[in-house]
């Protein structure tokens, strides 16, 4: 069922095929097609697709921020360090039981302007990792990091492994934005230890409804092939006036949104689960063990 906020501001059509069984919800212009045999095969826990929007660049504009907060359901909110609103916008999000991201600035190809808080790879070791740590202190409850821009950072090892000693010393969770096909920051958290993800659709870098739409629908495609999408935004108007009538919509495409951390608190219950179905067998009650059949 919809909500009452739904009720009132969306218009609602449903159709049925009598041979693909799509249903097609329309909300105020946001289209989802749903196949109901899909859906009811994934509506399990364990099989259900999930998708996790990250709102970058929060900080700057506190009225742009403050709507991005407002946004239903556990958004993740990725915060400029140092930035006129980043605190307070941080704390308010807390409190609203949302998960907060230090955006961390880093080097590009575009020798755009950074800001505070940059991460380059003209610093020292030293002096990049205490640039970090004051980074990460400045954004109240933060529990995980991206990249700002980082195109030119994110190819390079010897800065990437510094961020993820940094992210594994404070028990911090790393989100590649993949600003470039050439970023090697996945693997290298990978290879650190640090849990990791990479971004796999950027909803808004053409600022209009129909695109944001299209590339709605494609996460949507990827988490229902793969199981997950990953998808970053930015508190434009456009943006968060979408996605404030196209949350709600997930429950009914089948769909869970969920934050960074809680999809990969389920990863790891997925892979402990496997571990053990492979791990536990009882011969004499006649079940047939994994390499014995």
């Amino acid at each position: 069922m919809f909500g009452a906020r739904l009720r009132q501001a969306s218009v609602v059509c449903i159709r049925r095929s009598a041979l693909s069984l799509v249903s097609i919800i329309c909300l105020s212009g946001v289209i989802l097609h749903v196949g109901w045999a899909v859906a009811q095969a994934q509506s399990d826990t364990v099989r259900q697709p999930r998708v996790v929007i990250i709102i970058d660049d929060i900080g700057n504009s506190y009225e742009q921020g403050l709507a991005a907060v407002n946004l239903p359901g556990p958004v993740t909110y990725a915060v400029l360090p140092f930035s006129a609103h980043g605190k307070e916008l941080a704390t308010i999000a807390h409190q609203r039981g949302k998960e907060l991201m230090l955006h961390a600035p880093m080097s590009n190809t575009h020798h755009f302007r950074l800001g505070p808080g940059a991460l380059t790879d003209a610093l020292g070791e030293q002096e990049f990792k205490r640039v970090l740590n004051r980074s990460l202190d400045d954004i109240p409850f933060a529990i995980g990091l991206n990249n700002h821009m980082g195109s030119l950072l994110t190819q390079k090892e010897e800065p990437m492994r510094w961020v993820m000693q940094v992210a594994k010393k404070r028990n911090l969770f790393f989100v590649d934005s993949r600003t470039t096909a050439k970023s090697i920051a996945w693997e290298v958290a990978r290879a650190t230890g640090v849990p990791t993800f990479k971004r796999d659709i950027f909803l808004d870098h053409q600022q209009t409804r129909e695109f944001l739409q299209s590339q709605f629908f494609k996460a949507i495609r990827i988490a229902r092939q793969y199981g997950q999408a990953i998808m970053i935004g930015h508190p434009y108007p456009v943006t968060t006036e979408f996605l404030a009538e196209a949350i709600p919509v997930l429950d009914e495409a089948g769909v869970q949104l969920v934050s960074v951390s809680a999809l990969l608190m389920m990863q790891h219950e997925q892979r402990r689960f496997a571990q053990t179905q492979h791990s536990e067998c009882d011969s004499t009650e006649g079940y047939h063990c994994q390499g014995n059949e």
